[in-house]
């Protein structure tokens, strides 16, 4: 785990003000417009914008630094950490949405409502009456307003 402080240059007690600070100042240095061709620097931006975007945000900040709190204290930590439950996860949210993949949603969407949205096919194994879009509510909408087929 990158630790944040370090890499921007400031204390864990570093206002907000001095965080600016030091993001500008690297974000200046290792701009890939300053830095033409450089994947090493554009890496390194992308991580100093990580690091700035996590710190500058109260909620964000509170829970990397719980997750740094857990990542020195080891193997023991982490077992404390279970066994606290869902509340004291502060961080979950944050490595829920780090690890996201936007190529997996259509299979999220098929895990989750039982049919692919491209294909409008029913899940393989999935006990469905009918193929087709589950989410269609045409029927419904029909019957309330009593329309009906010709």
């Amino acid at each position: 785990m990158t630790n944040y402080y370090e890499l921007l240059g400031v204390s864990r007690d570093a206002s907000e003000t001095e965080i600016k600070q030091a993001y500008r100042k690297l974000a200046k240095k290792y701009h890939p417009d300053t830095n033409q061709g450089s994947e090493e620097a554009t890496r390194k931006f992308k991580l100093i914008h990580e690091a700035y975007n996590t710190l500058r945000d109260e909620a964000l900040r509170q829970a990397y630094d719980a997750e740094l709190i857990r990542k020195a204290e080891g193997a023991g930590g982490q077992q404390q950490e279970r066994g606290r439950g869902a509340a004291a996860n502060s961080g979950g949210a944050r490595r829920a949405a780090k690890g996201f993949n936007p190529a997996d949603i259509g299979s999220n969407f098929e895990q989750f409502f039982g049919f692919h949205p491209k294909t409008k096919e029913g899940s393989p194994g999935k006990n469905t009456k009918k193929s087709g879009d589950p989410t269609d509510t045409s029927a419904m909408f029909n019957q309330f307003f009593g329309i009906r087929k010709k």
